[in-house]
């Protein structure tokens, strides 16, 4: 015998689907392909956001006195929270500067490890008058 077949069934409403499969299906159907496709795509690049952040995260905590952010990761990591190409050759201060607006805690999508991160980088980038 199956598992769920020897309780009796619930009173009340029947189900609206028979499956998860089934409900997405509708749900699908019901929004039509091009808002299917641009919700998911949204979902995708949040999910893609949290995943970078977590990254972040990680490496501020690593960071220490005794180990301080690797020099050869300044300009990368700046390149990467300003959301410029990995072969921008803008200085450093216009890349903290587009990074600071997009990561600022502040704003709606900011982060406050990121941005302490974020400091981090421009302060060794100083540093190295890079």
């Amino acid at each position: 015998m199956r598992a769920g077949l020897e309780q009796a069934p619930r009173a009340g409403r029947r189900p609206r689907f028979c499956s998860d499969a089934c409900k997405q299906a509708a749900w699908r159907d019901r929004l039509g392909t091009e808002e299917y496709n641009r919700r998911r795509r949204e979902a995708d690049e949040l999910e893609r956001r949290r995943h970078l952040v977590r990254g972040y995260h990680a490496e501020l905590a690593a960071i220490t006195a005794r180990t301080p952010l690797p020099v050869a990761r300044v300009l990368p990591l700046l390149r990467e929270l300003a959301g410029a190409s990995p072969f921008d050759e803008r200085p450093a201060v216009r890349l903290y500067m587009k990074a600071a607006l997009r990561w600022h805690p502040d704003k709606p999508t900011g982060d406050k490890k990121v941005f302490q991160l974020l400091q981090e980088a421009h302060h060794t980038a100083k540093l190295l008058s890079l």
